[in-house]
C-alpha cells in the first residue's frame, strides 16, 4: 500500500467503502476517517507526493479524478462534479491545481468559509470566540491559536508557529498581542 506508515489499513478500506457509492466522496469525511487530519505536515506533504502522480509538485484537475485509486487499485474514479469541488476547496491560489504547500497553509478566510463560520450572526461568532477562548481571559491568545483547529475538528491537527503568526497577524488590530472579541468578529465575518 503506498501509505503504508502514514495511514492505517483499517482507516482507509473504511474512508473508501463510506464513498464507494457515485456522488458520495466527501473529502473532509474521508480526511478524517483515513485519518489526515490528525497527521503532522510532514505526513501530509508525503501523502501530497504519493497522490501527485506526475511529481509536479501540484495536483491537477485529472490526479484528483484518481485520487481513491491511489489508496485502492480498484477504487472508483471521482465523478466530474466530486472532483470539481474538491479542487475547488484545495485549491488556495485559483490557478486550477492543488499546490505542494496548500495541504499544510492554512487559510483563515477559507476555512470559516468552508466551516459556515463566515455566514453565521454576530452573536454565533462570540459564541465561537468564546470556545476557543479556554481560559475566559477575554481573548485569544498564541497558546489557544496553536490547537485552533481543534476547535472545530477533533483530533485535527495543530497550527504551526508560522500559521499562529500569521493569524494573528492577520486579526490583531491594536497589535497588543491577541485578538479580542471585536477583532475576531471582524476578521471571521468580513
Amino acid at each position: 500500500m503506498a501509505f503504508a506508515g502514514i495511514l492505517s489499513d483499517a482507516d482507509v478500506t473504511a474512508a473508501l467503502q463510506a464513498c464507494k457509492a457515485a456522488d458520495s466522496f466527501n473529502y473532509k469525511t474521508f480526511f478524517a476517517k483515513v485519518g489526515l487530519t490528525a497527521k503532522t505536515p510532514d505526513d501530509i506533504k508525503k501523502a501530497f507526493y504519493i497522490i501527485d502522480q506526475d511529481k509536479s509538485g501540484f495536483i491537477e484537475e485529472d490526479e484528483l479524478k484518481l485520487f481513491l485509486q491511489n489508496f485502492s487499485a480498484g477504487a472508483r474514479a471521482l465523478s466530474d462534479a466530486e472532483t470539481k469541488a474538491f479542487l475547488k476547496a484545495g485549491d488556495a491560489d485559483g490557478d486550477g491545481m492543488i499546490g505542494v504547500d496548500a495541504p499544510e497553509s492554512f487559510c483563515y478566510k477559507k476555512f470559516f468559509q468552508l466551516c459556515g463560520l463566515s455566514q453565521k450572526s454576530p452573536q454565533e461568532v462570540k459564541d465561537v470566540f468564546r470556545i476557543i477562548d479556554e481560559d475566559n481571559s477575554g481573548f485569544i491568545e498564541e497558546a489557544e491559536l496553536k490547537f485552533f483547529l481543534q476547535r472545530f475538528f477533533p483530533g485535527a491537527r495543530t497550527l504551526t508557529e508560522k500559521e499562529i503568526k500569521s493569524l494573528l497577524t492577520a486579526a490583531d488590530d491594536d497589535s497588543d498581542g491577541k485578538i479580542g472579541v471585536d477583532e475576531f468578529q471582524t476578521m471571521v465575518l468580513s
